[in-house]
């Protein structure tokens, strides 16, 4: 596939891997100048991540700090899906296997063992198979199953780590439930919110990212542009793995500008 510049008016990054070293790290060399050369053409930037183990506001600071968000509303992650369907389904209530550091960002949701959902958003390598139980028995009781993200792995200080999908999955088949629903990407909730908010349709949209599953292939489906991006969790071989292929591969950031036929900006 060939990367339709013209067509793009809505370019969404992805934070870990692909704009910065972890979402608490340092950006890539070249990440705010690409950032600066993609806004200086007139096209909306967004930060889409499924990192679940910052809150938002720490998110938004960290990419403020560096020079890339300019508002909170620039910061999108699955919490934002979550916060705007789960309260009109009735879905508020229930059991939340959360990140301490994250449960800020849950405050309307109410910690209810007898509640109507389930709502995986922790970093997996944290949980145990007995931490899990209280959630595999309320599933067989008839909750609804909701995961922020169904990530197979992500990478932290150099190693991979397996992510909440293994996690989701485990409840699933554990409770025979029919399905979960992802709030994260590629959920098309999270990018429908997205546009809607930004004002362009979904074939405007270019998503960057290292995963090659949930940030291309997942983009593609929904009608959007996706390019893969060789930093990250990204190994060899990844851009030919899935079907169908990137639009685009970026060796790292930096070379979204010239993807985009943009003069890049100085550092």
């Amino acid at each position: 596939m060939t990367l339709d510049a013209a067509r793009v008016r809505l370019v969404c990054l992805d934070l870990d891997g692909t704009l910065m070293h972890g979402v608490a790290g340092a950006p890539f060399e070249g990440a705010a100048a690409a950032v600066r050369a993609v806004k200086s053409s007139g096209r909306a930037v967004r930060f889409v991540t499924n990192a679940t183990s910052r809150p938002h506001r720490a998110l938004f600071e960290t990419l403020r700090d560096a020079g890339l968000a300019d508002a909170p509303d620039d910061v999108w992650n699955p919490v934002s899906t979550a916060r705007s369907l789960l309260p009109a389904r009735g879905h508020d209530r229930g059991l939340l296997l959360v990140d301490e550091a994250s449960r800020e960002d849950f405050a309307w949701f109410a910690d209810d063992p007898a509640g109507p959902a389930v709502v995986v958003a922790t970093e997996a390598h944290d949980r145990t198979i007995a931490d899990l139980q209280p959630a595999f028995r309320r599933l067989l009781d008839g909750a609804v199953l909701y995961t922020l993200q169904r990530n197979r792995y992500y990478r932290k200080d150099g190693a991979l780590w397996t992510d909440l999908g293994p996690l989701a999955a485990f409840l699933r088949y554990a409770a025979d439930v029919d399905a979960v629903e992802t709030l994260g990407k590629p959920s098309a909730a999270l990018f429908d919110r997205i546009a809607a908010v930004a004002g362009v349709p979904r074939p405007s949209i270019l998503m960057v990212g290292d995963d090659v599953e949930f940030d291309v292939r997942g983009s593609l489906a929904l009608g959007m542009q996706a390019a893969l991006v060789r930093t990250g969790k990204y190994r060899p071989g990844d851009e030919t793995r899935r079907d169908p292929a990137p639009t685009a591969v970026l060796d790292s950031i930096s070379s979204l500008p010239a993807a985009l036929g943009l003069p890049e900006s100085s550092p």
